[in-house]
């Protein structure tokens, strides 16, 4: 499968890999050489005997050996040539990092065609141009410094450079989301959201996946693939030039025509797709979908030291479709003991009385284990701030070994608190759960996974 060449070479030739450091071609190199690639790795460069330590060629038809992969970071005007001695040496996938094309105009559009009208004849595939690559714990093709990639479970694609370099450094940097593969696809002259949606249905190591589009190459095909891949994993989607405004915008920036807003409604409506209305909602989407157990239904807990929180929280769960049940008498039974004596347990759970009473490792012990063995529960919100008296349950690891033991999803919200304490919840925490400092965003995540729960259980029970 020519794909698979894209993730999974055995060679790759840089053509405009650069002994300058500021350069994109170094840097590009520079991060092959950092992944776990353990293939062939060809410099291509007419005026370098070597760029970091690897013999250089004049051309990719001088190299020796096989290439797989070519990366190509040159001028657009040069993208040309280099792409007929790809097809003379016999190269199948080309990744094209060079901006210039469609984006540009006229002249550009011009460029774009003769790209195509190459590849098409000599069965090269390409993805760009006008792109940032690939970024995996295997290979890494983007012009941004990356290293340490991790192997996780989430795979983000689209049209954006951002997502395979500002975006693919904040996740790699800070592990803040279970990451396998990145791919930008630029201006998708010939690969695009189709055929990346059904490699990434189709990869085992892929348990999520999220994309960002302006346009919809072909709106049939990619009903069908989607409709496919959403009825097995999660496919999160954010569509860019939802507006007149936006669609003006995705003409400059890919030289998209970007599909109108009821047409990509009835797509997500049609394929199951979870739609996410901007970048940090990819991201906490798929660290929600990526992290938790899928819920059978809607029916949430929210355990908090605050009861004016509780009352907030349960209007914004109301607002995106969560339900909050009353729990059941045996659970209510359970929290009796760490209540007042005039007090009902109730669902929202008010904690304060009992952290003062017992501290907060104690009563969570009771106060969310309780609500989490509850059949009338199907997921929990639990209210954290960022003070001392929080940072026992951080050090026992508390919430984790929780919702290891019940196998119910939840997220982690904080209001308040002091930056040092916060940033700890944030980075101890947040490597196991989601973790949110908005109400909205973490309500927000919950409720499209229990809605893509609902879906799931509901369909296994039909097919019973």
């Amino acid at each position: 499968m020519l794909m698979e060449l894209f993730f999974k070479p055995s060679s790759v030739a840089v053509i405009g890999a650069s002994t300058n450091s500021h350069k994109d071609g170094h840097v590009i190199l520079q991060n092959i050489i950092d992944s776990d690639f353990a293939g062939e790795i060809y410099p291509v460069n007419p005026t370098a005997d070597e760029v970091l330590g690897y013999k250089a060629y004049p051309s990719v038809k001088d190299v020796p050996g096989k290439v797989d992969l070519a990366v190509i970071i040159i001028p657009a005007r040069l993208c040309i040539k280099a792409l007929e001695d790809c097809a003379q040496k016999g190269v199948q996938a080309v990744i094209i990092e060079s901006m210039g094309f469609t984006e540009v105009g006229v002249e550009g559009i011009k460029l774009q065609e003769q790209l195509v009208t190459i590849a098409k004849k000599n069965g090269i595939r390409i993805i760009g141009p006008n792109c940032t690559g690939i970024v995996s714990r295997g290979l890494t093709t983007s012009f941004f410094p990356m290293k340490n990639v991790q192997k996780g479970n989430v795979a983000l694609f689209g049209q954006s450079g951002l997502l395979a370099a500002g975006m693919a450094s904040d996740i790699v940097v800070n592990r803040s989301l279970n990451i396998n593969k990145i791919c930008s696809i630029g201006n998708k002259c010939d690969v695009n959201e189709n055929d990346l949606l059904e490699y990434f249905g189709n990869d085992p190591e892929i348990e999520v996946i999220s994309m960002y589009l302006e346009s919809i190459s072909d709106g049939v095909n990619f009903v069908r693939i989607a409709k496919k891949v959403a009825s097995i994993k999660p496919v999160i989607f954010l569509k860019g030039g939802r507006t007149d405004a936006g669609a003006q915008a995705a003409m400059s920036h890919t030289g998209s025509l970007a599909s109108n807003n009821r047409v990509v409604d009835a797509a997500i409506r049609q394929t199951g797709c979870i739609r996410a209305d901007d970048f940090t909602e990819i991201k906490d989407f798929a660290k929600v979908f990526s992290t938790q157990p899928v819920p059978r239904g809607n029916h949430v807990a929210i355990v908090t030291a605050a009861g004016s929180v509780g009352v907030v929280v349960s209007d914004i769960c109301a607002e995106h479709g969560l339900e909050i049940p009353e729990l059941s008498a045996q659970t209510i039974e359970k929290l009796k003991d760490v209540f007042p004596d005039n007090m009902l347990p109730a669902n929202p759970v008010d904690l304060w009385y009992s952290i003062e009473k017992l501290g907060l490792v104690k009563t969570l012990e009771t106060t969310l284990a309780g609500p989490l063995q509850d059949p009338n529960i199907d997921a929990a919100i639990l209210i954290l701030a960022g003070m001392k008296y929080t940072m026992p349950v951080l050090d026992e690891n508390t919430v984790q070994k929780i919702t290891a033991k019940y196998g119910k999803p939840i997220i982690v919200c904080m209001l308040v608190g002091y930056n040092e304490y916060k940033n700890r919840i944030m980075e101890e925490l947040g490597k196991d759960l989601p973790v949110f400092t908005s109400i909205i965003s973490g309500v927000k995540a919950l409720s499209k996974l229990c809605e893509y729960g609902g879906r799931q259980h509901a369909k296994s029970v039909s097919e019973l």
